[in-house]
């Protein structure tokens, strides 16, 4: 599933039915709430009909007619993710119990990006996360975070310095990295991964060593003058911008590729610079022709003698430093929430991860306080003097309501077009926040035996659409299993930029059906564990890809020289207008749930009292 040109230019993949009116779009888009939307299998995220409305404004320039307004509230919050959700939450801290508030969401879940997935496989649940899961160690300082966490009676259930594996550790299984024939020659299994041990002793200011990375490359289908750039480049002997002013030098790690900084400077050629490629993925849904030296080095890659040490950016979603603090990752966050802004919504403490079940048809009661209103998708909000209206897409219908708060906590680039008032500065701002796509997929295994028999537990395949596969959380080797697998669609090798690596990812995925997605998933796995006796036909019970065409927020960086004044222009196209407020990671300028719940504190802080 390699993404090519062609892929970015077809963006009209993307394109829903040209000429459809907007009754038609009413209907295409309507979805009729399941039972329970977290034990879904099949395609989830942005499944089909949570952008059909969207698109049709953005991409078609559709018109909707006014309605009627028939309902009113304190507050509408126009995404039910993380940042939307704590909004609601914070309100009420601030203005009072007694607000309504109505809450409206995209999808047929709840949590954004935090989705909870479940699979049931021989009678036992098995419980994961389908997108936001980590947080940082530094959440608990964060002020905005420490209340609610504090609040909602939430503390982390897993030690910090517990580490994804250590089960698996504590076993005999290590890592292993396949490398394919399509890009190496041949395909190669290769057990163990000193790179990755490399980067985790890099990170953790550990003394590291190139010695086990020698003998592993030799076995490895790369060039010797390949192999030799590589372990220079791990013994930090050699200052490769030798001679280069401290000015100079840090002006080039802000600005040059990291892809370009191992060709021109460490001497790596193309085997060796696809043998590193996707060791950022995971953090930055790029690989090493996206990234700058400067972040590559940050999350603990090599790059020589007399380079800075390794500091994760504290924007990042996902880093060496971050951990999974529930099972279900931050969908906890998510459940609780809901359970405190709808009480009896759930079974048990929302905080427990598989003891809490939801019962959806309790979001949405009338006479509530706080209602979450799910598959509706906003499409015009009207400020006027007192009052504002939001019109949306429900049931195949539009509705109105009028409110004297909103905060919007989607996505960034669809408030230009759902708030036509904006200034247009501020909208121009919005729309430059491209979010990056990328995609969970969670497969339920019936048992792991095969990876017991190659003694792996992780796997990194840094060519393959599935850069990186681990598993979670299990027993002895003959019980059920979440394997979890990371494909970021990336544009290799194209100089393109992030925004335009972001547009094609999203153009590619939203243009391929599940069935594609499926094959993909099991001949990979077929290919990889072959070795270990694996069968995709006998071994997997479920699977559920969680697509996010609009992923991790865009995160300014240094490559772009647009992005020098993107931080203080997100600030400020925050602050909306009149009564709306602009919330979210995506105004964090940070794909983090950290960014999420400061950007929801924020924008409610700046209300004033709703009138009695």
């Amino acid at each position: 599933m390699t993404i090519t040109r062609r892929d970015f230019l077809n963006g009209s993949a993307l394109a829903i039915a040209a000429g459809m009116t907007p009754a038609g779009l009413l209907r295409a888009a309507q979805a009729t709430a399941p039972v329970y939307p977290p034990a879904l299998t099949g395609l989830r995220g942005n499944h089909a009909g949570t952008f059909t409305l969207a698109h049709s404004l953005a991409r078609e320039g559709a018109k909707y007619p006014t309605v009627l307004a028939r309902e009113s509230y304190d507050l509408v919050v126009v995404g039910g993710g993380i940042s939307g959700l704590a909004a609601a939450w914070f309100y009420r801290r601030k203005f009072g119990a007694d607000r309504r508030i109505l809450i409206l969401d995209n999808h047929d879940d709840f949590g954004g990006h935090a989705k909870r997935n479940e699979f049931t496989v021989r009678g036992r649940t098995l419980v994961t996360y389908g997108g936001s899961a980590e947080m940082p160690p530094s959440a608990t300082d964060n002020a905005a975070m420490r209340e609610m966490l504090s609040g909602l009676g939430l503390t982390p259930s897993i030690p910090a310095q517990t580490r994804p594996g250590d089960g698996y550790v504590r076993r005999g299984l290590g890592r292993a990295v396949f490398l394919d024939a399509e890009h190496f020659g041949r395909d190669q299994w290769l057990s163990g991964d000193p790179l990755a041990d490399w980067i985790d002793a890099s990170n953790a200011g550990a003394p590291t060593s190139s010695d086990g990375l020698a003998r592993f490359l030799d076995a490895a289908p790369l060039p010797a003058a390949d192999r030799q750039a590589l372990i220079r480049l791990t013994q930090a002997q050699v200052d490769y911008l030798s001679g280069m002013p401290p000015e100079s030098r840090s002006a080039y790690l802000r600005t040059t590729r990291y892809a370009t900084f191992l060709r021109d400077k460490a001497g790596v050629g193309l085997a060796g610079v696809r043998f590193l490629r996707s060791r950022s993925q995971d953090a930055y849904a790029l690989d090493a022709d996206g990234i700058s030296v400067a972040q590559a080095i940050a999350i603990g890659l090599p790059a020589g003698a007399n380079m800075p040490a390794p500091a994760v950016d504290p924007r990042l979603g996902k880093s060496p430093a971050s951990r999974l603090w529930f099972p279900d990752g931050n969908a906890s966050l998510a459940r609780a929430l809901v359970n405190n802004l709808v009480p009896g919504a759930a079974s048990g403490r929302a905080g427990e991860g598989a003891n809490a079940r939801f019962d959806y048809s309790r979001l949405d009661v009338s006479g509530s306080r706080v209602r979450i209103r799910l598959n509706s998708t906003a499409l015009a909000i009207e400020p006027d003097v007192r009052l504002t209206r939001v019109t949306y897409g429900w049931q195949g219908n539009l509705q109105r309501v009028e409110t004297q708060h909103v905060v919007v906590a989607g996505y960034n680039m669809m408030v230009p077009f759902i708030l036509p008032t904006l200034p247009d500065d501020a909208k121009a701002t919005l729309r430059s926040c491209v979010k990056a796509p990328v995609v969970y997929t969670k497969v339920a295994l019936d048992h792991w035996r095969a990876f017991d028999a190659l003694k792996t537990w992780r796997i990194h395949a840094p060519t393959m659409a599935y850069s990186d596969l681990w598993l979670e959380a299990a027993g002895d080797p003959g019980d059920p299993v979440v394997l979890h697998m990371l494909y970021v669609p990336t544009v290799p090798d194209s100089g393109m930029s992030a925004r335009e690596r972001f547009r094609a990812g999203r153009a590619f995925l939203l243009g391929t059906p599940f069935d594609a997605l499926e094959h993909e998933i099991r001949a990979q796995l077929d290919r990889m564990l072959a070795p270990g006796g694996f069968s995709s036909a006998a071994t997997i019970r479920g699977i559920t890809v969680n697509r996010w065409a609009h992923g991790y927020s865009y995160m300014p960086g240094s490559l772009s020289p647009d992005d020098a004044t993107l931080q203080a222009a997100l600030e400020q196209a925050g602050r909306g207008v009149g009564s709306i407020r602009i919330a979210g990671a995506d105004t964090a300028g940070s794909p983090s749930v950290t960014g999420a719940v400061e950007q929801a504190s924020r924008a409610v802080s700046s209300l004033t009292a709703p009138a009695a």
